[in-house]
């Protein structure tokens, strides 16, 4: 499909520099951030750069604010307004020109958003031609601040492997 053809297109790769002077996460300094808006044009990752001092909590999968849009501030051209997303790949990259703005906050140390759910939610998104931000925001249960408090309990352990071994 046409979406397939784009996603895997050649394009020459970018360094990422450093917004007004801050400075970067040692490894992996982009993010690849999809925003929480639910337009069909806007159906893509967008790359952030990572500020050394989230390095830590700016991990795939946990959710995020970031500047989206065009917006002026103080007789300068900034970013737009804040809005929310989740950190989908950290990459030592970006295929934007441009310079990075940094994600501007963490809102959860908390990964929601594993590869496979969002996997899950690619498929949804093709098969029904609809926006992935939107799947996931159907398939990410909404934050709750006061339940983050508390530390995740640790995974149970996997199950054991089954004897090989015919019907009976």
């Amino acid at each position: 499909m046409i979406r397939e053809t784009v996603r895997t297109a050649k394009v020459p790769r970018a360094k990422p520099r450093t917004w007004r002077g801050a400075a970067l996460a040692g490894a992996d300094p982009v993010a690849r951030v999809l925003v929480d808006k639910g337009l069909v044009h806007l159906d893509r990752f967008f790359d952030y750069a990572v500020p050394a001092a989230m390095d830590a909590e700016a991990r795939p999968g946990v959710r995020v604010r970031v500047r989206f849009g065009a917006g002026e501030r103080n007789g300068r051209r900034e970013g737009g307004g804040l809005i929310n997303g989740f950190i989908v790949e950290r990459r030592p990259d970006s295929d934007y020109r441009g310079t990075l703005a940094p994600i501007a906050q963490v809102l959860s140390p908390e990964p929601v958003l594993s590869p496979e759910l969002l996997a899950l939610c690619r498929a949804v998104a093709d098969r029904y031609a609809g926006a992935l931000a939107d799947v996931v925001q159907l398939a990410v249960p909404r934050r709750m601040a006061r339940a983050e408090k508390k530390e995740s309990p640790p995974a149970p352990p996997a199950p054991p492997e089954p004897e090989p071994g015919g019907w009976e």
